[in-house]
């Protein structure tokens, strides 16, 4: 018999044994070597990449199977054999055969583009994901865009950033169907996302596209075939993670001790159990009290009606999110038309509308100092309770029960410093905020009069109305007062157009293609409004929180634009048998714009 040392020693020997040095390379259809293609062991994290001349080395066991693959080839798989492996990979013909949309009407496929582009084309598989904005759908599908959701307020969209933080999300150009700026009706709607991520692919939209790169969506079009009724919905939960886990009250006490030891400055009194033992009891996880898990759901309907010559569309979504922090709400409704009539073999006209309506209560957590419900529920004691319970208002940083303040001799409040129970925010001084847009797209194309070749001519129409209510009650618990109430209120209504002329040329002659665009845009935009702030209510209960109860009031009559710009664009991209690609770029914008804000204040109102 075989002693178990010994037999675990000849096992371990057999399986070294087994392990060989596989060297290899990794070619294209036309011989040329692939730098930097990828090498597995399969069912393993064994894995090297081609050097420049496109060969590998790598251990594995023999009749280990190996997978090599590269972007733009299908993966291959080979058998380790013990000999030098010579591995060819075939080109992905139906990635590179993508058409992607490159921007006013242009377009080329994957395997033309010179340029920085990022596509996400499985549009249907994320819709289903439990995530309530487009910025959320992108997380995680291409690389050099990064998405960070902003902290529990619900109206808030994630940060998009392309390539880097060099790039806010405000410089990121949103373009829908080929008009900037347009609204997303639902997320079921997109069919395809087309990131633009440097500045030679982003460069057809001018200034417009800022710093941080083109975003283009497409959505779902009216098909032809039979009559088609669809439902999407999706129910789910959302919670807060990572929260920070607050200290508990005896944990605070002993950090103003060493804090206080450390920098040789002597413990305020109120900091002593003895004298003041209010402090040393735990009564609020602040985090806890301004989170919670909240529901969310999204429906979505659509009806598509095709025939030869007329195709329509038509979609109705409703988004709820109740947000995660207390109180909060965003909810979305709106209804979309697509419809596209063909005259004959070379015009076809087609119609996008878009109504949305969006709803909100909210609060800012990223830029109201340190009186946003986040930080403040970091810097109120654990000592504090949510509700005062001498009278049900709401606590401050410590009690302010008279008995206790005699006994005592004071409450010491000022140990403290300015903290604001963040349960009040969030309850008491919400913003409430409603929006409707209505977009309204016609386009005529006429094409293949001359092989190749094709006119597009599009006009948009926006019209945008806001009303906007804040109430900020007096504030006299313990912590940081505001002994004034006020009120804003504001509304604004917008218009927008927008024109394009676009002829574009797309022809393959033997190894050469060649792809041209020129177009014409012009725009215009202009916004009036009126913003009231009201003081002094006598009364705060929410059926007199009207200007009409206020004191005092001051109004502000604004206008922004009228912003006007005529531009022209041209492109220009040719590429010789798939390997070699040049592609330029020319923008000029001549705008025009009226004095951007002309105030009027009148007081009282």
């Amino acid at each position: 018999m075989i002693p178990p040392l010994l037999l675990g020693l000849l096992l371990s020997v057999t399986v070294f044994a087994q392990q060989i040095s596989v060297k290899g390379m990794v070619k294209d259809q036309t011989g040329d070597p692939i730098i930097g293609a990828n090498v597995l062991v399969k069912g393993t994290t064994v894995g090297v990449v081609t050097d420049i001349d496109g060969k590998f080395e790598l251990p594995a066991a023999k009749n280990a199977v190996l997978i090599i693959s590269f972007v733009g080839f299908t993966n291959q798989e080979v058998v380790v054999t013990g000999k030098p492996l010579t591995v060819i990979l075939k080109e992905d013909a139906e990635l590179l055969e993508e058409v992607v949309v490159l921007g006013y009407g242009a377009s080329a496929r994957k395997q033309d583009l010179s340029a920085a582009v990022g596509v996400v084309s499985n549009a249907d598989e994320l819709t289903v994901r439990p995530v309530t904005s487009t910025e959320s759908m992108l997380q995680g599908q291409l690389p050099g865009v990064t998405i960070q959701a902003d902290g529990g307020d619900p109206t808030s969209s994630p940060s998009i950033v392309i390539r880097g933080q060099g790039s806010a999300k405000d410089d990121v150009l949103w373009v829908v169907d080929g008009v900037p700026g347009a609204p997303i009706a639902s997320m079921n709607d997109i069919e395809s996302i087309v990131v633009l991520k440097d500045a030679a692919s982003a460069a057809i939209y001018g200034a417009q596209s800022g710093a941080g790169g083109v975003v283009l969506i497409t959505t779902k079009k009216a098909k032809e075939g039979a009559p088609t009724l669809s439902y999407d919905g999706t129910f789910g939960i959302r919670q807060a993670t990572n929260l920070i886990k607050p200290l508990n009250a005896e944990q605070q006490i002993e950090m103003r001790k060493q804090s206080h030891a450390n920098a040789g400055l002597t413990l305020p009194t109120g900091w002593d159990v003895t004298k003041n033992p209010w402090v040393g009891t735990t009564r609020t996880d602040w985090m806890d009290a301004i989170f919670r898990t909240a529901f969310y759901q999204r429906h979505n309907v659509a009806l598509n009606v095709g025939t030869d010559n007329y195709n329509s569309r038509i979609s109705f979504a409703y988004d709820n999110d109740e947000g995660v922090l207390i109180n909060t709400f965003n909810k979305n409704m709106s209804l979309r038309y697509n419809g596209k009539m063909k005259l004959n073999k070379w015009i076809t006209i087609s119609e996008d509308f878009v109504w949305k309506n969006m709803e909100s209560r909210s609060k800012n957590t990223d830029n109201d100092g340190y009186t946003g419900p986040i930080i403040s529920a970091i810097y109120m004691p654990a000592s504090a309770s949510v509700y005062n319970a001498l009278d049900g208002s709401y606590g401050g940083t410590t009690t302010e029960d008279p008995a206790y303040i005699t006994k005592y001799g004071s409450n010491f409040a000022d140990i403290h410093g300015d903290a604001v129970n963040p349960v009040r925010l969030l309850e008491a001084e919400n913003r409430y905020n409603k929006t409707s847009d209505i977009w309204s797209t016609t386009a005529l194309e006429i094409a293949n009069v001359i092989q190749g070749l094709k006119f597009t001519s599009r006009f948009a129409y926006n019209l945008s109305s806001n009303l906007y209510k804040n109430f900020n009650p007096i504030r006299d618990e313990v912590g940081k007062p505001t002994l004034s109430n006020s009120l804003n209120e504001s509304t604004y209504r917008a218009d927008a157009w927008k024109t394009e002329n676009t002829l574009t040329y797309d022809r393959t002659f033997g190894e050469h293609t060649v792809g041209a665009l020129f177009s014409t845009t012009a725009d215009r935009y202009n916004r009036r409004g009126l913003e009231v702030t009201g003081h002094d209510f006598a009364e705060e209960a929410a059926n007199l929180q009207y200007l009409a109860y206020a004191g005092t009031t001051q109004a502000e009559d604004y206008l922004y634009g009228p912003d006007a710009n005529v531009s022209l664009i041209a492109r220009l991209a040719y590429s010789y048998n798939d390997r070699y690609f040049a592609t330029a770029s020319c923008v000029a914008t001549m705008p025009g714009a009226c004095p951007k804000r002309v105030i009027t204040v009148i007081s009282p109102l």
